[in-house]
């Protein structure tokens, strides 16, 4: 199972989150508290299925360090982000391990098969390259049109407009706001995917 379809048994999860502050791309480490049988996603959608949605517009973070993309670096003890201002948010693949916790056998999310869609996002500082899933008669433009502000793609390749590019990062929630222009792509398979 993909980590970011487990459910967490709650606690702190380590993630990297980026964002424009100041007109310059930063990223800032750190750790989100999830509630326990929450996905990263549900934590920043602020839904629970079988629960009522609470919408927070602000994401706390803490124990951070920002990077600005071009070196500088600042220590944070407690900060909130602004949801509306981050581009997209990344588990930390050292992080802390998930899963489903007392019976795996028992899931909380129905299980809808989806198909992976090759796409190309452009965000202020960035370029993302990977994967959209849409349920079967589901099109790119209906997931990007779904009342939720954070949406996954998978296997992403990450191009900042400055700074070192990232291959192979295996999940990301999007914010859709942030999005300037998006377009389904056709990927080259390389000599391990054929």
């Amino acid at each position: 199972m993909n980590k970011s379809e487990g459910i967490f048994k709650g606690g702190w999860l380590q993630v990297n989150i980026y964002a424009p502050t100041y007109a310059l791309p930063y990223v800032c480490t750190g750790h989100v508290y999830c509630l326990p049988g929450r996905r990263l996603l549900d934590q920043l959608n602020d839904v629970f299925p079988g629960t009522a949605s609470e919408a927070k517009e602000f994401l706390s973070v803490t124990g951070g360090e920002m990077y600005a993309l071009r070196g500088e670096k600042k220590t944070v003890e407690f900060a909130c982000l602004n949801k509306a201002n981050i581009l997209f948010v990344r588990e930390s693949e050292d992080g802390q391990a998930r899963g489903f916790g007392g019976n795996p056998g028992h899931m909380r999310y129905p299980y809808v098969k989806k198909s992976p869609v090759a796409v190309k996002l452009y965000l202020p500082f960035y370029v993302l390259t990977g994967h959209m899933h849409c349920a079967e008669g589901q099109r790119v433009s209906d997931v990007v049109n779904l009342p939720l502000r954070f949406f996954p793609i998978t296997d992403v390749e990450i191009n900042p407009s400055v700074g070192i590019s990232e291959s192979g990062v295996s999940f990301i929630a999007v914010n859709k706001s942030q999005i300037i222009l998006l377009e389904e792509v056709k990927l080259e398979k390389t000599d391990e995917g054929q």
